[in-house]
């Protein structure tokens, strides 16, 4: 009896170390929420994010072509070592996952304590969290009837759009946008003549669907992604409705990040993934993308993806987030160092009341935010079904600048794929901030209401398409023999 005693008191110790093993396990690796979800005996899905990150620097001195097949390249080679040990685990368990190539991590489907715990056990593991769910920004919208609506877009007056057009004889030509929210009407009047692939709208080099929401072709069950890709590159056919793009010799492409309005991180980091490689090909991914989606803010968990899309040559254009009039109220993942996050004006240039302000918890440096202001109050747009509304949201304002990255790249080829120098000359244009309230940065560059100023596209490119053209014997306005150095 007294050897029987013993070793049961050994199994009460062993299974009470192991019991406390796991406890620390998910103190240590897994969110707290989440850990105390699992330990109750319910299971969730969850995100194993893996310590090592793709070294992606060498990608800066490449041109178009070979650096979106390098940083693919590096991203899979790291995830394919660092992840092996727990996709074998997750295999034996026959778990349900997806792994994402950039941020390196996989997506687990109904896993329980036990599985949690035996991947944060692995070296390789450097965290374990729930996902996020992200939402969209409510679509503000104002019915019209025949002769009420304006015909051409106060955001495209105001931010320069129309006067670079004329200056220049550039609408964006020869550059992809991507649109990352609800999908998109591909055959809305506004947008069919810009759609990347034609008239497939199920063509996967121009579209996905992660969570197979449309069921196979292209849809838009919000309105919002219509909304923003009609601010892009809608159509300047005098013979519409309206006229609302920005950048309407540019192209689109879409992924649907968003299954309603609300955003689930599976279709976001699938998303993420496709904008690398659309079809599997790195040739086929944007230029620009917008990001009409967010929430809280000073989460990082997807920063790497955002550095992913910067290493490739892809400018993100994120919105700062409807959280105003408070100061500090800077959404993720526009309040990101590496995100370019607009700000929202009026008519007036007067800052929208909705639209969030800085600081934001990642700093001043190198950049303050917001960036700059935006249209994004009352942006007459398409949306569903062939037809025309009024939006207001940093989303719009967002969805302006992406549409003048693609009017600048398209004009000033050298700046194409250059990021961090295509952030310098929007900020450095914008001919300086009224004042805000919620303050400046120390070095006092902008503030952190407006950012550095109004977007000012005619104004970027009187300072970096223009002299270029003369430099290389163009005449201004002639721009049919610099559209040969798009890449």
């Amino acid at each position: 009896m007294a050897s029987k005693s013993r070793w049961l008191r050994v199994v009460a110790l062993a299974v009470g170390l192991a019991g406390l093993g796991a406890a620390a396990a998910g103190a240590d690796t897994i969110e707290a929420d989440l850990w105390s979800r699992l330990e109750a005996g319910l299971t969730a899905d969850f995100v194993v994010r893996f310590a090592e990150q793709a070294d992606l620097s060498t990608a800066y001195r490449m041109g178009w072509h070979e650096r979106g097949g390098f940083v693919v390249a590096a991203l899979r080679e790291v995830a394919d070592r660092s992840q092996a040990a727990a996709r074998a685990i997750l295999d034996a368990r026959g778990a349900s996952y997806r792994p994402f190539l950039a941020g390196n991590e996989i997506y687990v489907r109904t896993g329980d304590a036990a599985l949690a715990t035996a991947l944060a056990e692995l070296p390789d593991v450097a965290g374990i969290r729930a996902p996020r769910e992200l939402s969209l920004e409510p679509f503000s919208t104002a019915a019209w009837t025949e002769g009420e609506a304006p015909t051409l877009g106060w955001g495209l007056v105001d931010s320069g759009a129309t006067a670079f057009w004329s200056a220049f004889g550039r609408q964006g030509e020869g550059i992809v946008v991507a649109e990352m929210s609800s999908g998109v009407q591909w055959n809305h009047p506004a947008l069919e003549n810009a759609y990347h692939c034609g008239s497939d709208p199920a063509d996967p080099s121009c579209w996905f669907d992660p969570s197979n929401i449309c069921g196979g072709s292209m849809c838009d069950n919000v309105g919002v992604g219509t909304a923003m890709a009609g601010i892009m590159v809608g159509d300047d056919d005098p013979t519409l409705t309206y006229q609302a793009g920005m950048a309407p010799g540019a192209e689109w492409i879409a992924c649907k990040a968003c299954e309603t309005s609300s955003c689930s991180m599976f279709a976001i980091e699938s998303c993420a993934d496709w904008l690398l490689q659309p079809a599997g090909n790195p040739d086929n991914r944007p230029h620009v993308v917008v990001v009409a989606w967010g929430g809280g803010g000073g989460d990082p968990w997807f920063e790497a993806k955002v550095t992913a899309w910067r290493a490739a040559g892809i400018f993100p254009s994120m919105r700062a987030g409807n959280g105003g009039p408070g100061c500090a109220s800077m959404e993720t993942p526009g309040d990101y160092q590496v995100s370019f996050a607009a700000a929202a004006h009026d008519d007036t240039r007067t800052i929208a009341s909705f639209s969030s302000r800085g600081p934001s918890v990642f700093g001043h440096e190198p950049h303050t935010k917001p960036n700059l202001s935006a249209p994004g109050v009352s942006i007459w747009t398409s949306v569903p079904t062939n037809d025309w509304s009024a939006y207001s949201g940093t989303s719009p304002a967002a969805a302006h600048v992406a549409g003048a990255v693609a009017l600048l790249w398209s004009c000033a080829g050298y700046l194409v794929r250059d990021v961090d120098a295509t952030f310098e000359v929007l900020q450095a244009t914008t001919g300086g901030p009224p004042a805000g309230n919620c303050g400046a940065p120390p070095d006092g560059e902008g503030n952190y209401t407006y950012g550095y100023g109004f977007l000012n596209v005619i104004q970027a490119g009187v300072e970096f398409c223009q002299p270029l053209l003369f430099a290389d014997g163009f005449e201004s306005g002639d721009m049919s023999a610099w559209s040969a150095t798009v890449p």
